[in-house]
């Protein structure tokens, strides 16, 4: 019970930054799909700036398979619904009129802040729901995390749940 609290108080801390975007696409019919497969992103392309670290990918591959089950759906490998996920890094771009050792104010929801012009990358995570007959992907959700977060599998699977509490009913 004390470990779900400190979660919880954990993502409520960071709940300004932990907003799921999502879009689907027209032909997109979630009770069309009784079975699912999951695609694993390769931790060794080194040319992708995809996440790297396989023990995260397999923390989120885990979370999608038990959450996308409790929802009713079946993971089968033939499936039509090919689930794909990646953790990307975007660097910031400094502005042209600060200097490299000037402080300012963070233009993002954490803007009360101070921070040193070294910005750190900020971190997405997206998740793609591929219709193989239809040859196009049908639903993606997007939303910025943080790695560390990742490196807990109670803390993904939080994560993979708001994502997931985007998704229609399948039934």
């Amino acid at each position: 019970m004390l470990s779900r609290f400190i979660i919880i108080f954990f993502l409520a801390s960071c709940a300004s930054g932990f907003i799921v975007k999502i879009d689907s696409d027209d032909a997109f019919n979630a009770t069309k799909y009784k079975t699912f497969k999951v695609f694993k992103p390769d931790p060794f392309n080194v040319e992708s700036d995809e996440e790297e670290n396989p023990i995260r990918i397999n923390r989120i591959a885990k979370a999608l398979v038990v959450q996308l089950t409790e929802r009713g759906l079946a993971e089968n490998d033939g499936s039509p619904l090919k689930i794909s996920f990646a953790v990307k890094e975007k660097n910031r771009q400094r502005d042209g009129f600060s200097s490299r050792f000037s402080y300012g104010f963070r233009n993002d929801p954490f803007s009360y802040r101070f921070y040193s012009h070294e910005q750190p990358p900020l971190n997405y995570l997206s998740v793609r729901f591929f219709d193989e007959d239809l040859d196009k992907v049908v639903w993606y959700a997007n939303l910025r995390i943080n790695p560390s977060a990742l490196d807990n599998q109670e803390l993904v699977n939080e994560i993979i749940l708001k994502v997931l509490s985007k998704y229609p009913n399948s039934s």
